[in-house]
């Protein structure tokens, strides 16, 4: 375990910072993409077309009439004893409006625990929980509102920390011109408890996006623009701003999908961000690429994703929305 920790960190931190700034901040697995179809198209997508409840950790106000009586869950294994897992349902009460319900959970393992000489005082055990209460109702035919409720707890050992936040977004879709778009504002809040007496802000991140398929054309296309609220997207290790135009891709993740047949989705996606904090420096690297699909039966949806760390491997997402009758 000890030689693997230093990787697992490294991989961590690349995945819970796609939207780290200069400010330090905890809770960064509340960034995590929650579920494959998502991941496959690049990341953190808050306009996604026929976007459904699974994403209202991204955007509570993808819940929607559509999404009533159906539940979903998402794992991802990162290494060794490290996984997260999702969960979430979804259900519409009538005159009153679609309630989400949503889990996110990460456990990193088992590790030794050591004095400032080396020696070995047992083991300890480290994790991360975030349980999701969101309400949304519809303002018109195409626009949707929602809002959502984090309790956020985090214990590594007997250091434990414990937040509120508060999110919000709109959504809006256009079902006859394949068009729709999304505003969000995630995880607004503050520690209820810190680790130290020290108070630290949380990973807030403000995005915007839309999705749209141009006619005779076989993808629907998703663009964000993630951390609308940080301009500086400097990675590790830079001392100066980047290059306005590097900098200005840095808060774009992009995607597309297509229907291969009734039943079968393809997608691909690309963060520039995560590019730049995991490439190699050759000329062809695969860091920030996704790929992912997605395969419909009745009434139960798989997704798998796979995303490109260059060097550091890749992490692969498998998902599963189940509509009960």
């Amino acid at each position: 375990m000890r030689l693997i920790l230093p990787f697992l960190i490294l991989v961590l931190s690349t995945e819970f910072t796609a939207a780290q700034s200069n400010t330090s901040s905890i809770f960064r697995f509340l960034e995590t993409t929650p579920n494959a179809r998502s991941a496959g198209l690049g990341g953190n997508h808050v306009g996604t077309f026929n976007g459904d409840f699974s994403l209202m950790h991204l955007n509570p106000a993808f819940l929607n009439a559509s999404s009533s009586k159906t539940i979903s869950a998402s794992y991802i294994n990162f290494l060794a004893d490290a996984n997260m897992g999702f969960a979430s349902a979804a259900y519409e009460f009538e005159k009153v409006g679609i309630v989400g319900f949503g889990i996110r959970f990460v456990g990193y393992g088992e590790f030794d625990q050591l004095d400032e000489n080396g020696n070995e005082l047992g083991n300890f055990h480290a994790n991360d929980i975030a349980i999701t209460g969101a309400y949304s109702l519809p303002l018109t035919n195409n626009l949707q509102a929602g809002a959502a409720l984090d309790y956020i707890h985090s214990s590594y050992s007997s250091f434990k920390s414990s937040a509120l936040a508060v999110s919000g977004g709109l959504y809006y879709q256009d079902t006859a011109s394949n068009f729709s778009a999304g505003i969000s504002v995630r995880n607004l809040g503050r520690q209820l408890t810190a680790f130290d007496e020290q108070k630290e802000p949380l990973p807030l991140d403000v995005s915007a996006g839309f999705s749209k398929k141009p006619e005779a054309f076989p993808f629907q296309i998703n663009l964000t623009f993630k951390q609308l609220n940080n301009w500086d997207m400097r990675i590790f290790g830079e001392s100066e701003r980047p290059e306005p135009l590097d900098n200005l891709f840095r808060h774009v993740l992009i995607g597309g999908e297509t229907n291969v047949g009734d039943n079968f989705q393809l997608r691909f996606g690309y963060d520039h961000y995560l590019h730049e904090q995991t490439k190699t420096g050759k000329t062809f690297d695969l860091a920030g690429i996704a790929f992912g699909v997605g395969v419909n039966f009745n009434n139960i949806t798989f997704d798998v994703s796979r995303n490109s760390y260059s060097k550091l491997g890749g992490i692969t997402r498998l998902s599963i929305k189940v509509a009960l009758l």
